[in-house]
């Protein structure tokens, strides 16, 4: 998933742990409930019907993995939780 995010590409992921965390839903993409095929391919439909979805959620996608993904970022959080 962080691939594509990166790739600037919108995610349609399932909605449990290690994969919620990523898409924000309606701004970089859609989750679905796990093993739900109608709700899989309703979001799927949304890009089909609506593809400027597909470059609007995609830049969110690459914004949100360049914010996640920042070392300077990372290591400053590493560093205050450390403390002093």
């Amino acid at each position: 998933m962080a691939m594509a995010m990166a790739m600037t590409r919108p995610v349609i992921t399932t909605d449990a742990p290690g994969c919620r965390e990523t898409v924000i839903p309606g701004v970089n993409g859609f989750l679905v409930p796990p093993r739900d095929v109608e709700a899989l391919a309703s979001a799927m439909e949304k890009f089909i019907r609506e593809p400027e979805l597909i470059e609007r959620m995609g830049r969110e996608s690459r914004r949100s993995a360049e914010e996640r993904s920042d070392v300077r970022r990372i290591s400053q959080i590493l560093l205050r939780e450390m403390g002093p």
